[in-house]
């Protein structure tokens, strides 16, 4: 092969590796898109209660209550 052959044969085959990539990478996003959209739809459970708050704790007064003179 002469010099402009090898070129075009070198960029065939990146072109043709660079497509394979892509490719996968596209298929991946696809696949992960697929799954998130299932597992939110399958969390639309109307049987299910949202979070609820059952306790607060400040930690400023955590704090103080462990030291009777509030200083450590």
């Amino acid at each position: 092969l002469n010099l402009l052959g090898k070129a075009v044969y070198v960029s065939g085959h990146v072109a043709r590796v660079a497509g394979t990539v892509i490719e996968t990478v596209v298929d991946g996003a696809a696949t992960l898109i697929d799954e998130t959209q299932k597992a939110f739809l399958s969390g639309l459970d109307p049987n299910v209660e949202d979070a609820k708050i059952l306790a607060e704790f400040d930690k400023d007064k955590d704090k103080d209550t462990k030291s009777p003179s509030g200083s450590n």
